[in-house]
């Protein structure tokens, strides 16, 4: 079996970025309360979003199977606060699950963590326990700096990440550390902001006792 173990759902329907664009737009406004909201997202149009893409270059390539996440410069932990990165990470969860319902052979998941700048990590238990018992993913997309380029978080080495860092251990289940889109502009997204992410996180590993 030939896994590809860095896969991020770069091809979802178009509802998904709408109702994504409706909480930015939400976040910029005083007073802003997100709301949960229904994507109406039909399975076909989960079939059709994979079968011209991520199926094809599976086919194409032999690959076997995908560990899926939902994208990653999508995540945005700095947009808005708490309560918006907690519906949009259960959206972008809840839709890897459905295909990996949909592709059971071809998929497995692994969860956005509902991050925002300050907010305790522990916060993140819930969705993830969430997404390990019930949907079956097998790990989770750990953001190393939520505020996107400021690094305003505590070091990954901190005592601060220890409570979800002990839940994955007692779920079984491994962190991909991965950044997501730059707020700063001092970092371009791709081309710095990822491999500063990249080299920081690496940094901080090195030189603690985790």
């Amino acid at each position: 079996m030939i896994i590809d173990c860095h896969g991020h759902y770069t091809t979802s329907p178009k509802q998904l970025q709408a109702y994504r664009d409706g909480q930015i737009a939400g976040a910029k406004a005083p007073n802003y309360v997100p709301a949960r909201g229904n994507l109406g997202i039909t399975d076909d149009e989960i079939r059709q979003s994979l079968e011209g893409a991520q199926l094809k270059i599976q086919r194409e390539r032999g690959t076997s199977m995908t560990v899926f996440s939902p994208r990653a410069m999508g995540m945005g932990h700095h947009i808005g606060n708490e309560l918006t990165s907690k519906y949009w990470s259960e959206q972008c969860n809840e839709l890897i699950h459905r295909v990996c319902t949909l592709y059971p052979k071809n998929f497995v998941g692994v969860c956005q963590l509902p991050q925002s700048p300050g907010v305790n990590p522990k916060n993140c238990i819930p969705e993830l326990e969430r997404c390990v018992n019930e949907f079956g993913f097998i790990g989770c997309n750990l953001n190393p700096d939520p505020s996107g380029g400021y690094w305003t978080d505590p070091p990954l080495t901190d005592k601060w990440w220890y409570p979800l860092y002990e839940k994955m251990v007692e779920l079984d289940v491994p962190a991909m550390i991965h950044v997501s889109g730059s707020c700063n502009p001092n970092f371009h997204p791709t081309g710095a902001h990822y491999i500063n992410g990249d080299t920081t996180a690496f940094m901080q590993l090195i030189e603690k006792n985790l």
